[in-house]
């Protein structure tokens, strides 16, 4: 598995770098919370220029492709992907009409909850993000992409079962 993951995040970065973005579609409005708690974010500095904020509080997060590029990585074929949080991530590429992606869903939450305060779980509509994907060379649906700092990405291709899910987290984690 972890053989896998190392030759998918290798094709993944040799795709990114070749790719041009198209220009930006229309995007999702995401719903914000009414609460005015906002203890569950976590402050992280990227590069020293900007204060990206961390969603710690163990939900989904549906992104757009901007706030894909503000919260999680740049699309930069010179540099490649660098991710811009301190905490792990796992970014799910899904579509509202792609069974497997529905099947996913629950399980995304479930490992968001269970691994609160240590991975942060994103969630990115394929047909409101074309040009991330495109980038980024995602063809099938579900892709799961972990990320953290200073690391090369790991990619997963299909709806895994939870027992895969939850292994593969826990290997990404290094527990």
């Amino acid at each position: 598995m972890k053989k896998n993951i190392l030759i998918l995040c290798a094709v993944l970065l040799f795709a990114a770098c070749g790719q041009k973005t198209k220009t930006e579609q229309p995007q999702e409005q995401v719903q914000t919370e009414a609460a005015n708690d906002y203890s569950h974010l976590n402050p992280v500095q990227d590069n020293g220029t900007t204060t990206v904020q961390e969603d710690l509080s163990g939900k989904v997060i549906i992104l757009t492709a901007d706030e894909f590029r503000a919260k999680v990585s740049e699309i930069d074929p010179a540099r490649g992907l660098r991710y811009k949080g301190n905490t792990p991530c796992m970014v799910d590429f899904y579509a509202d009409w792609c069974g497997p992606c529905r099947q996913l869903a629950p399980i995304a939450e479930r490992m968001a909850k269970k691994y609160k305060g240590q991975l942060i779980v994103y969630k990115v509509n394929v047909d409101r993000a074309q040009d991330i994907c495109q980038a980024l060379n995602i063809q099938s649906i579900p892709t799961l992409l972990f990320m953290k700092p200073n690391t090369q990405p790991g990619l997963m291709v299909g709806a895994p079962t939870e027992s895969e899910l939850e292994s593969t987290i826990q290997e990404f984690l290094g527990k």
